[in-house]
């Protein structure tokens, strides 16, 4: 680890020659969140809570916890479910990677900082089994965006055939299907998820009333964008399975938010975006092929070993030059994760939501999207106010209150509850929109 003197120096040189920190907002930030510099450039980062502290006061554990993070003090965050905030532990293996790589002295002389060639196992190794899956079955790409078109460009599907997937899916994971309807003539079938739904039943009904004899991938997420549904995978992938049917799961929302064992889900492809609820550093993505399943896929970037079959998923990560210390952070946040207990992180996500949708609930208007039961809810609550300007209060939260939100329609927002929150902070945004939604519009 490197010493606080030489971490300041690299920082601060580093800072000055790119003119990206005057002076005087290093001043500002430290009179925003005194002691934020110094945590960011000491030897050593805040301890974690202890467990005892866990069993005595729970809520004292999580206000501790909140010293990983650099958020300044009165600043609540509810847009989780676009990206998240690196921990302290997180941001210095990532930092210090970038400090160590840029020396550019390796014993291994063919060794560059670049990820993008190499099948880097070090990285690899550990994401895979946080997710259940071989390391050989395991590509690091560089979002979930990039997963889901390596699946959809790198499967031969013939025109009319078919795709059968819903109406919740973000765009990133629904328009490579759409381009390759456009371009190779295949069917793209969206039905259509009550909001919210009753019962797996349901939601298994649906699908098998869109299913044809020409279907021949189901695409779902494992936790929607548009209302933070948890869908039942394991029952849709097994359901598909029976019929011969590829399954691809966009988990971008729950590697992190969730327990995910792509194995126990029985899926053929699941792609996610660790930078979200994993809180890893941003641009770093997971793509996982079940090892049945790899020699179907055709790569879409070639490069290097683009065609070495030896290498299985592997050669889904030749797409050429980028940031290797990335991936030091994510085996930090692994780590992270690991150290607080992934259940127990699980647990305070879901009670903060449970809270969350219990308050908002009660406000003039409100509307629901997201499901009940825990079965089908995680950290996100979806709630629309008809007849709300999104864009206006969202703007409006973040100048007067310091309260940054997103929504997912004009009138529909999508607030996420993580292990930064408290039940405190969560009642001060619900006065806010509640003080907002009572007051004439000027």
């Amino acid at each position: 680890m490197l010493e606080r003197r030489t971490f300041l120096q690299a920082i601060g040189a580093a800072a000055a020659l790119a003119g990206l920190v005057p002076g005087r907002e290093l001043a500002a930030w430290e009179a925003a969140a005194p002691g934020l510099i110094e945590r960011l450039v000491c030897a050593k980062d805040p301890p974690l809570p202890s467990e005892e502290l866990f069993r005595r006061r729970p809520e004292s554990y999580w206000a501790e916890l909140r010293r990983q993070f650099v958020f300044r003090p009165g600043f609540l965050y509810l847009n989780n479910g676009t990206v998240g905030s690196c921990p302290l532990p997180v941001l210095r293996a990532f930092i210090e990677s970038i400090l160590h790589e840029e020396q550019m002295e390796n014993e291994d002389t063919e060794q560059y900082p670049l990820w993008g060639y190499g099948l880097w196992d070090q990285y690899r190794r550990p994401m895979a089994e946080f997710i259940g899956a071989r390391m050989e079955e395991l590509a690091l790409v560089r979002n979930a965006t990039e997963g889901l078109n390596y699946v959809a460009n790198g499967l031969d599907l013939r025109a009319g055939d078919e795709v059968l997937t819903t109406d919740e899916e973000h765009p990133s994971g629904l328009n490579p299907w759409l381009l390759k309807q456009k371009r190779y003539g295949i069917g793209v079938k969206q039905v259509t998820l009550p909001k919210p739904p009753q019962s797996k039943e349901q939601i298994l009904n649906l699908l098998e009333e869109g299913c044809t004899e020409r279907t021949r991938v189901v695409m779902v997420s494992h936790v929607t964008t548009t209302t933070g549904l948890v869908m039942p995978v394991r029952e849709i992938c097994a359901w598909a399975r029976e019929r011969g049917l590829l399954t691809l799961v966009d988990g971008a929302h729950a590697v992190g938010m969730l327990g995910v064992n792509v194995k126990e889900v029985g899926c053929d492809f699941y792609v996610s975006s660790p930078h979200k609820w994993l809180l890893a550093p941003k641009g770093c993505g997971l793509l996982y092929v079940r090892d049945e399943v790899c020699d179907l896929l055709w790569t879409t970037i070639a490069t290097g070993e683009w065609d070495n079959r030896d290498i299985r998923a592997g050669r889904l990560q030749q797409f050429g030059s980028t940031n290797a210390s990335i991936l030091a952070g994510l085996v930090a946040a692994i780590r992270f994760w690991q150290a607080l207990g992934p259940e127990r992180i699980e647990r305070r996500i879901r009670q903060l939501h449970a809270y969350l949708k219990e308050r908002v609930a009660r406000l003039p208007g409100a509307e629901l999207h997201s499901a009940a039961g825990e079965e089908f809810t995680g950290g996100i609550l979806a709630v629309n106010f008809p007849g709300l300007e999104r864009m206006k209060l969202q703007q409006r939260l973040y100048e007067k209150h310091r309260i940054r939100i997103r929504g997912t329609s004009p009138t529909r927002l999508r607030l996420s509850t993580h292990i930064y929150h408290s039940f405190a902070e969560l009642d001060r945004f619900v006065d806010a929109l509640d003080d907002y939604l009572q007051t004439p519009a000027v």
